[in-house]
């Protein structure tokens, strides 16, 4: 599937937090005087949006949006409640079936793959899409904190003990995106372009504590470019230009 070019989309543009965001460092701090839940930095310590966060929240949402049915000739399985449409039994069946056939085998999988699966990856399939890590653009980031209580499930009341505190990126913030969509067919474009949609209307949040209103994103001055066979010179010998912009969404 990528042994051999075909295209490429380029997506650049801003990332704005339209609510604050919070992605925690997925480690509490052992320091009684730091706040019990940072967010994520980078090594300047300004604030981060993991691409493989964006880009797992998109999934969430393309998966959502096919498994209605809304979109006829469009398949998506339910990866994350061990229900793939491959699974670890069947990639062992073909590895048996054709041996050390690997181009036919790696064949057999996109073609039992969803749409979603050969788009955003799986356990046996390269990924289409990806997204670096979002770097904020800002010079300088304000952190804000807020208190949090733990609810205990069974009498729906504040737990004691609980309280604790945790960091949020101030709405405002910049982020810088830089996605790239490589041998995209015309069901991959179509969902791409969903993807871009929804960014741009300000529909997808990322982070924690979504349900409580954080992380609403929107992206803005966005530039997409299409690399093919007809500009593929010129984009490895100079890289992008205007002529290379792309329109359709």
């Amino acid at each position: 599937m990528f042994d051999k070019f075909e295209n490429k989309y380029i997506v650049k543009g801003t990332i704005v937090a339209l609510k604050p965001i919070h992605i925690g460092k997925g480690q509490e701090s052992m320091d009684p005087t730091e706040v019990d839940s940072p967010v994520i930095k980078d090594e300047n310590g300004l604030p981060l949006i993991p691409g493989s966060s964006l880009k797992g929240v998109l999934r969430s949402f393309v998966e959502r949006v096919l498994s209605s049915g809304a979109f006829e000739g469009y398949r998506s399985c339910l990866i994350v409640n061990d229900e793939p449409c491959v699974s670890d039994d069947d990639v062992k069946r073909l590895k048996t079936k054709y041996d050390k056939d690997y181009k036919k085998i790696a064949e057999e999988i996109y073609e039992s793959s969803c749409n979603v699966c050969r788009l955003f990856g799986s356990n046996h399939l390269a990924a289409k899409l990806t997204i670096k890590d979002l770097n904020s653009i800002d010079e300088k980031t304000f952190f804000d904190m807020r208190d949090g209580v733990g609810i205990d499930r069974d009498t729906g009341t504040a737990k004691d003990g609980k309280k604790y505190n945790y960091e949020i990126t101030p709405s405002g913030t910049r982020f810088k995106l830089h996605m790239i969509g490589d041998n995209l067919d015309d069901d991959d474009i179509e969902l791409l372009k969903i993807c871009l949609n929804v960014l741009k209307n300000g529909q997808i949040s990322v982070g924690g504590m979504t349900s409580r209103g954080l992380g609403t994103i929107k992206l803005i001055d966005e530039k997409i470019y299409k690399v093919d066979k007809s500009n593929l010179k010129e984009y490895v010998s100079n890289g992008l230009n205007e002529e290379m912009r792309w329109n359709d969404v």
